[in-house]
């Protein structure tokens, strides 16, 4: 069953009434908070000034109930989920209009930096011309998860959205793993990297891809997507197994590691440390304390207090590291300088 049909016209504070009745966070959503206070207030300024806003498209649990209601809610948002946010926003106080906002009816009122209340209080013909704009809502009704994901990568197509975003929206166990890796600890509290669009996912997936290879391979976009389709036609696969050694290796870097940790500043040294703490971390519990003293001598080296062509080479690894050959020469150096590590108590 797939439907798509326009839903009755409704305000927009008959939907900040409901709110809570609809799932802002399905699995195939991008993350929340994408839109700059700037982007939300460009938003309530076209509204405010008249102009037209898109179709924002829900699933529609309300006709049957549906295993893809995960939250059990009425509603799930497929596309317009910041468009929600920037509103509601602003009807909670959280956002004001632009500095240089223009109220075109009558340029010569000064309403920049207002919040709602304060049209409420000042101006409430206004507010309530915010209060009152019908927003254009498109209804999906369906059972089938692949065709709510596929509705969701056709609407974002035009927009710049990241293979992680994309490949989350994809059916199968990959999205699934990568969804509940991102969930670790690790993830949440010790990476230092901006994961607002969906950096976490992308290495969680590259964890899981060589985790499944066993072994260091390319892991550029395209070997990450084959990953998912690779899994998909796999009568018997190893992924669960891959997962579990994932988590377990993850336990020990988050007790390695520290929070918001300089380490793990670039995302792309995270498949690195992640398979030196596989093949080390179990036996040794001081692996942290080498990394800081061998980015002290990395810098050291850069700066020229010392000459080592490890350190160089090193350096010159890290400017591709979604590469097969670079990802295992980054891991030899380190596997080479652990070794004089163990040898002197120092580098």
């Amino acid at each position: 069953m797939f439907t798509i049909r326009s839903f009755e016209s409704r305000t927009i504070s008959w939907w900040y009434d409901q709110k809570d009745e609809i799932d802002f966070s399905p699995s195939y959503q991008r993350k929340g908070r994408l839109w700059s206070k700037e982007d939300k207030s460009y938003l309530i300024d076209s509204i405010l000034n008249g102009f037209d806003m898109p179709k924002i498209y829900l699933a529609d649990f309300t006709f049957f109930n549906s295993e893809l209601n995960e939250n059990r809610r009425p509603f799930a948002v497929v596309d317009g989920k910041q468009r929600f946010e920037a509103m509601f926003d602003f009807f909670d106080g959280n956002l004001t209009l632009d500095k240089d906002f223009l109220y075109l009816d009558d340029p010569t009122l000064i309403l920049s930096n207002l919040s709602f209340k304060d049209l409420k209080t000042t101006h409430p013909k206004i507010a309530s011309k915010f209060e009152n704009f019908n927003l254009s809502i498109i209804s999906i009704i369906t059972d089938s998860d692949s065709l709510i994901n596929e509705m969701f990568i056709r609407l974002n197509k035009s927009k710049p959205l990241t293979g992680a975003e994309l490949r989350n929206a994809m059916k199968g166990e990959v999205p699934e793993k990568t969804r509940e890796i991102i969930k670790h600890n690790f993830f949440k509290d010790r990476v230092k990297f901006n994961t607002q669009r969906g950096q976490d996912s992308n290495v969680a997936t590259k964890l899981l891809l060589i985790e499944f290879r066993g072994k260091f391979v390319d892991t550029g976009k395209g070997q990450l997507d084959k990953l998912v389709d690779d899994v998909i036609a796999s009568e018997s696969n190893n992924l669960n197994s891959s997962y579990l050694s994932i988590v377990h290796v993850l336990n020990n870097m988050n007790d390695s590691f520290i929070n918001n940790d300089p380490l793990l500043s670039s995302s792309g040294l995270i498949p690195v440390y992640y398979w030196f703490y596989r093949t080390y971390g179990d036996l040794y519990k001081d692996i942290r304390n080498f990394l800081v003293q061998f980015e002290q001598k990395r810098k050291a080296n850069r700066t020229g207090i010392l000459k080592d062509e490890e350190y160089t080479s090193y350096d010159t690894l890290t400017r591709s590291v979604n590469n097969q050959t670079n990802l295992q020469g980054l891991f030899n150096v380190l596997t080479s300088k652990w070794k004089v590590w163990l040898e002197n108590g120092n580098l």
